[in-house]
């Protein structure tokens, strides 16, 4: 009987771990092919509409629960001309869907190139941060390697200008390429913000 009863604990111990393990398992992917640093320098040259940007995606809060990242977009001619800043929160919802919600950070310039250093995000709290209402990023795995994610159409407001209603943001990430297209649409559904011509292209860079 003794021997039944550990059997059985053993067992629903070790079937606990696995379940915890094959849920987790998508997400250590999806991040660490989000993970790195990526630059767009290749399509600056051969398409002057583009501008040489680097995107830096760099996981903190590794003893918190959850998958955080700090996003920075800058100026690949001066690092402390920045695009955009936020904190990204990676969760998986269903078996199928990944999402990434995104934060605002308080006195984001405090936090200009912390990727250098990412233990000045210890000082920040999650309850500090404030959520980007109706932007989350819904991804759908393609491929072994392909993440296709994007917002809900008519959901994400912008603060850029009062001339945009809303924003979509529509990402592919994979193994060494994001791309991103943001775009803004006025209240009658017509883009007023953002490229025409397609996504900015971000080739990962070598580690230094």
């Amino acid at each position: 009987m003794r021997r039944l009863l550990l059997f059985i604990a053993v067992w629903s111990l070790t079937s606990s771990c696995n379940s915890k393990i094959e849920h987790e398992s998508p997400l250590i992917d999806f991040t660490r092919t989000l993970e790195g640093k990526f630059s767009s320098k290749k399509q600056s040259v051969t398409d002057s509409g583009y501008a040489s940007v680097c995107l830096i995606n760099i996981p903190i809060w590794q003893d918190r629960e959850g998958h955080w990242f700090y996003q920075e977009l800058y100026d690949e001619k001066d690092n402390t001309s920045i695009y955009n800043q936020r904190i990204l929160n990676i969760q998986k919802i269903d078996s199928t869907t990944i999402t990434s919600t995104s934060y605002v950070i308080p006195n984001r310039k405090k936090y200009i190139n912390a990727w250098k250093d990412i233990s000045i995000f210890d000082q920040l709290t999650a309850d500090s941060l404030k959520i980007r209402d109706g932007c989350d990023v819904y991804f759908k795995k393609k491929t072994s390697t392909i993440y296709h994610g994007k917002t809900k159409k008519g959901t994400c407001s912008s603060s850029f200008s009062n001339k945009i209603s809303y924003t979509t943001s529509n990402v592919v990430i994979s193994k060494n390429k994001i791309t991103s297209w943001d775009r803004g649409y006025d209240i009658n559904g017509k883009q007023v913000w953002g490229k025409i011509q397609g996504p900015y292209k971000f080739i990962r860079l070598a580690e230094d």
